[in-house]
């Protein structure tokens, strides 16, 4: 498959501190990606990377097969650090809102993506009202106004219970479905496990692995697979 994002050899430093350090990553057109690490590994340095949030040191990003420019956000929809709504207001008055600041047919934005994240039952409800899963899924659906190919999520199921995480594996799965890529950032494996077709770890700010889930644990236990990486590569055995 054609690749909706490739990450080479990616830096950044913060003063001295190297948060990333050469992160190479190839996420394919319609997958439901997974970019896995323990905290402080860089996964969300690189999500601000992605979405032109910061700047990185060197290396190369490509959107859809051309290097990253002011233009490739055209065609990604993010949601970092959480999803950030106005609590007196409703799902359809904050996709009418954000619509029309994306010059987006707002009727059509509020047809399409309600029922796609689940939330056209409940969009005249206050946002006050919401669970944290209905607030993410709220927060994914105006990330997906005007139709991005590329959708960029970080750890969006934080926090949720077992009922919302399973409703945001789900939704993943329809996002991909319809057609764009999901790039999703998590410490959760069994989530990854359960959602993602392919993975990438970083661990210290490099990437340590890339495939499928099988290959991090090929005897079936991926939680043990996951830390006797995350351990050969931090004693630096590799």
């Amino acid at each position: 498959m054609p690749s909706a994002l490739r990450i080479s050899a990616l830096t950044k430093y913060f003063g001295s501190n190297a948060a990333l350090q050469g992160v190479d990553l190839d996420v394919a057109e319609g997958e439901v990606y997974g970019l896995l690490g323990p905290n402080g590994a860089g996964k969300t340095t690189v999500m601000k990377a992605v979405t032109g949030l910061l700047r990185p040191d060197s290396g190369m990003l490509e959107v859809a097969g051309r290097p990253f420019t002011r233009d490739s956000l055209r065609g990604i929809g993010a949601l970092i650090d959480g999803p950030g709504l106005w609590s007196r207001m409703n799902a359809r008055q904050h996709v009418r809102a954000h619509a029309k600041l994306r010059g987006v047919d707002p009727d059509d934005a509020i047809t399409r993506l309600l029922p796609l994240v689940g939330m056209d039952q409940v969009a005249d409800r206050r946002v006050s009202a919401y669970s944290l899963g209905m607030r993410w899924r709220l927060g994914i659906a105006i990330a997906m106004i005007g139709a991005p190919r590329l959708l960029v999520l970080d750890e969006p199921t934080n926090g949720l219970d077992p009922i919302g995480m399973r409703e945001m594996r789900s939704l993943l799965r329809r996002v991909a479905e319809s057609g764009a890529t999901v790039f999703v950032s998590s410490h959760q494996l069994d989530q990854i496990a359960r959602t993602c077709d392919r993975v990438g770890v970083i661990v210290h700010g490099r990437t340590r692995y890339e495939g499928p889930l099988s290959g991090l644990a090929p005897d079936g236990d991926l939680e043990a697979g996951f830390f006797s990486l995350v351990e050969r590569t931090s004693s630096g055995i590799r």
